[in-house]
């Protein structure tokens, strides 16, 4: 976004993190904020909106983007995790949305919202109940916002990635028996036999954030070198 001519405010609850971000599009030449706060909670949403609004004078672009992935089936997933998946990965897109229309409405513009969903709300796998429930609402949610506000400008459209090098991915890996393997298993899921970049998921971002896309609204964007489209 920000390579793109995009002003930048990045939140989360990772300080150290934040300003590395933050320093990383300074040096570029770019212009960012970070704000600590955590999207789960809606005050804090809110609250990086404002910041937002009083550095930039506007949003434009919101970019829901969190995930929270427990590897558990049903029967072993516990309340705690089902109750942190649907907080972290649906309940958060719904305030962001919710107060991204709400600022878009009075600036009175338009605007793009992107939430990012997942491959897993097309498909899924035994142990993975609760973030294929909560990011198939992510879907849901989206389109009923695309249509809310249509008229007035603001569209909304779902980004669906599949496995890209990443903290979580790692994360998930190194509670396999074998780590090296279990990469390796990914990879060969995929017709190009290579886990994604993030680049190639924020390229697709920027799209949808763009003017280029202005008639593309309610719509879940694919990006995963092909997985959906295989039968076996």
């Amino acid at each position: 976004m920000s390579a793109e001519g995009a002003a930048v405010v990045a939140v989360g609850r990772n300080a150290d993190r934040g300003y590395e971000i933050v320093e990383t599009i300074a040096a570029a030449g770019s212009t960012a904020v970070f704000v600590r706060g955590d999207v789960t909670v809606e005050a804090d949403i809110i609250r990086a909106i404002e910041v937002c609004r009083n550095e930039f004078g506007s949003l434009d672009i919101m970019h829901n983007n969190a995930a929270f992935l427990v590897t558990a089936e049903v029967h072993e997933t516990t309340s705690e995790d089902w109750d942190r998946s649907l907080r972290t990965n649906l309940s958060s897109v719904f305030w962001g949305c919710k107060h991204a229309v709400l600022a878009m409405r009075e600036q009175g513009h338009g605007g793009s919202i992107i939430n990012t969903a997942s491959v897993a709300a097309f498909t899924s796998t035994a142990d993975t109940a609760a973030y294929t429930a909560t990011k198939s609402g992510v879907m849901g949610l989206t389109r009923s916002v695309a249509l809310a506000y249509a008229a007035e400008g603001i569209r909304c459209n779902a980004l669906c990635p599949g496995d890209f090098e990443s903290p979580m991915l790692d994360a998930f890996l190194v509670t396999q028996s074998d780590p090296d393997t279990a990469r390796r298993d990914f990879e060969a899921l995929y017709p190009t036999k290579r886990i994604l970049k993030p680049g190639d998921v924020a390229n697709a971002a920027v799209f949808l954030a763009s003017d280029e896309a202005v008639g593309v609204n309610g719509t879940s964007l694919v990006v995963d070198d092909g997985l959906l489209a295989k039968t076996y």
